[in-house]
């Protein structure tokens, strides 16, 4: 019973998400590792014995396709600081807060749910996509199923 409001509130949210005129189609990828060992096999990389906790030191990866979706810019307008004078603002963000919605609904395949490392292509056209990755993911909701916003930095290093 408790769960119907944040439920109600997830899906009004991909309602709004997926029809609203500021939408970005996105293409979502996830890390993966391409070096193989016997320990793999449990799940769990090693670097000379050692457990290694994520893939982020690893430089044999490659990008797995998740699916596609809709992301909404959560903060357009977000503060941003001013100059030591206090006569402008710099205007530059490092990082933005997105809403994002899988093309395919819970449970159909095609459906994923964004983790941090993930990478997050805005289709502008054809030939240009943007790359963020999701750095940090937030609630504003305190009961579950929540509502997540997902913090992303700009990746122009892999910009296609």
């Amino acid at each position: 019973m408790l769960t119907n409001v944040p439920s109600g509130v997830n899906r009004m949210a991909r309602n709004i998400v997926i029809n609203h005129p500021n939408s970005f189609e996105c293409q979502m990828y996830r890390k993966s590792v391409n070096r193989a060992n016997e320990s793999e096999a449990m799940g769990m990389p090693t670097i000379g014995g050692l457990g290694v906790i994520s893939a982020e030191d690893e430089e044999d990866i490659s990008y797995d396709h998740l699916g596609n979706g809709y992301a909404l810019q959560a903060e357009p307008f977000s503060p941003s600081s001013m100059f030591e004078r206090q006569d402008a603002n710099n205007g530059f963000s490092n990082e933005l807060r997105f809403l994002i919605e899988p093309e395919q609904p819970t449970g159909a395949e095609g459906n994923f749910t964004p983790r941090k490392g993930d990478v997050m292509y805005i289709v502008i056209s054809d030939d240009v996509r943007l790359a963020y990755e999701v750095v940090d993911i937030e609630t504003v909701m305190n009961i579950a199923p929540f509502a997540m916003r997902y913090v992303t930095n700009r990746r122009g290093d892999l910009d296609i």
